[in-house]
């Protein structure tokens, strides 16, 4: 009887012992070689698990929420407000072919000290501005018209803005300079389009542009340009700039062509009234003159003194002249600078 109780007993604890080295289906695996910590390999587990839950959050976003813009999609977004103060004679309600009754609207940025011109067009709720190549180096940027013609053929308006600057510098430094701008109107919107405004600015080669030079220059074959633009000067008076009864110079265009243009000079000085009167008047002039075409200028030059006069196109109805070389005329007369041409 003692011995069969011995033999239960030995009996259950060999059963005891066999299940304490039977892992738990529930327990932490730790390998026996190497020198891992079993909190390291506990924290990595769940670092993973985390990871899976938070990509799985991130495609999936909660009701109502959306996910982040990329930051190409910021960059290409609509603007939601204009920049700059409103330039209201400048700003138009017109109707766009794909958009319908929009508003074209200019405003003006003080930016650094200098001021920058922004387009805007606003259909409906929706806002876009008008990108364009601009030129840092030019000051005091003025839009001196804005039209909406088809300028391309193609059955809708397109938007034309002329924006005159002045650089400062050289001769000319204060007469206005044109940057043409043309907007092309297509299926999404309007685009800069660099070729046309290229083909009018050679076509009509002015310093000073017009919308209808704009268009005139459109259909001008680029190589005929300059001489299809002294071919348009105007015959007639045309008076320099400034000019007062103490001193002034009248240039009449007599004849011109893209080959040459015939003219005369007339200037004069007078230190004060006084002297008008005693007859104490400097004069210079050129009777008869002649000038050929040098690149975009008609030059005047006398062999014999190797003096030269240059003739530069401003506008349709305006010529710069610059003289170079001696002294051709009486003491203080000067006829450098712009005439325009004497109103009727």
């Amino acid at each position: 009887m003692r011995f069969l109780s011995l033999l239960l007993s030995f009996l259950f604890i060999l059963l005891l012992s066999s299940c304490k080295e039977q892992p738990s289906p529930n327990a932490t695996v730790t390998p026996t070689s190497g020198n891992i910590n079993q909190s390291n390999v506990e924290s990595k587990i769940n670092q993973s698990a985390n990871d899976i839950d938070s990509r799985q959050t991130a495609k999936t976003p909660a009701p109502g929420n959306s996910p982040s813009p990329t930051s190409k999609q910021s960059e290409s977004a609509q603007p939601t407000s204009m920049v700059g103060d409103t330039i209201k004679e400048q700003s138009f309600k017109v109707n766009f072919e794909n958009l319908g009754d929009s508003e074209f609207i200019t405003t003006v940025e003080k930016a650094e000290g200098k001021d920058r011109l922004h387009f805007y067009i606003k259909h409906a709720n929706a806002l876009s501005e008008l990108k364009y190549e601009s030129d840092s180096g030019f000051l005091y940027p003025e839009v001196s018209a804005v039209s909406f013609r088809d300028v391309n053929g193609d059955g809708r308006k397109d938007i034309i803005a002329i924006v005159n600057y002045t650089t400062g510098a050289g001769r000319m430094g204060t007469i206005p300079i044109s940057k043409l701008l043309i907007f092309k109107q297509n299926e999404s919107g309007f685009i800069e389009d660099l070729s046309l405004e290229e083909k009018a600015e050679a076509g009509a080669p002015y310093r000073i542009m017009t919308v209808q030079d704009v268009m005139t220059g459109l259909k001008t074959d680029s190589k005929d340009g300059v001489s299809k633009a002294w071919q348009r000067v105007i015959p007639g008076e045309y008076i320099l700039e400034g000019s007062n009864e103490l001193h002034g110079s009248t240039l009449t265009i007599k004849k011109a062509s893209g080959t040459g243009l015939s003219f005369s000079l007339d200037a004069f000085y007078a230190t004060n009234k006084e002297a008008i009167q005693r007859g104490g008047v400097n004069i210079g002039n050129i009777d008869n003159g002649e000038a050929t075409p040098q690149h975009s200028e008609m030059v005047f030059t006398d062999t014999s003194s190797g003096y030269e006069l240059s003739f530069s196109l401003l506008s349709n109805n305006e010529i710069y002249l610059q003289d170079n070389g001696k002294p051709y005329y009486g003491h203080n007369v000067s006829v450098n600078g712009a005439y325009s041409l004497k109103k009727k």
